[in-house]
């Protein structure tokens, strides 16, 4: 199943959960995405698209590997999660990269 599909049909469930737990997902919360690499160069290379794109990023190595962590100010509306995944998961998948998915906290509903 290509990565998006795959992605998306997690957030179906992940949404459900959400919603039972009271998150207001209209409002803004830091979003995280991580990705893997085999090569410096390709993590490199995404990590300049998402931060042309406006997210924060940062490159780490977890055994041996390039690791980026994407993270950027987001609702999660169904129209946004599915802009934003598209948005990374094309850019790492552009450079190489495996996606390894994306978190943020969940915020209360007043």
């Amino acid at each position: 199943m290509p990565t998006f599909d795959e992605q998306w049909t997690m957030w179906e469930q992940a949404r459900a959960e959400r919603l039972e737990m009271g998150d207001d997902l209209d409002a803004p919360r830091e979003v995280e995405h991580f990705a893997y690499f085999s090569r410096r160069r390709d993590a490199v290379a995404a990590a300049e698209t998402l931060s042309a794109a406006g997210f924060e990023v940062a490159l780490a190595r977890h055994r041996f590997k390039p690791v980026l962590r994407a993270a950027r100010t987001e609702d999660l509306t169904d129209a946004n999660v599915r802009v934003f995944l598209r948005e990374v998961i094309d850019a790492v998948e552009g450079d190489g990269g495996l996606y390894d998915g994306w978190g943020g906290m969940v915020e209360a509903a007043e």
